[in-house]
């Protein structure tokens, strides 16, 4: 009767809401899935061209060396003089 069709209004109105929350849920995970793939991928290329660049230094630091010897002994002792009275 009257409120037996209500209760079955009701239910299928509670189903909707279910479903429509499910979907709302499934949608915001996927959402977060790709955006926290992208942010893995940004700083792993981050991480990597921070490698290179390192890289990239310490080869012409080798190279700067190589060319000037005793000169970068010198620098490298004033700077450690330096940093030694620097610390006390």
């Amino acid at each position: 009767m009257v409120s037996d069709r209500n209760v079955e209004k009701a239910k299928d109105a509670l189903e909707d809401g279910a479903d429509a929350v499910d979907k709302a849920a499934h949608a915001t995970a996927d959402k977060v899935t790709r955006a926290t793939r992208r942010a893995k991928d940004a700083a792993s290329d981050a991480l990597d061209q921070g490698n290179d660049t390192l890289e990239e230094a310490l080869l012409c630091a080798k190279d700067v060396i190589r060319q000037h010897p005793i000169t970068s002994v010198a620098v490298v002792a004033v700077v450690a003089y330096l940093w030694g009275r620097i610390r006390g």
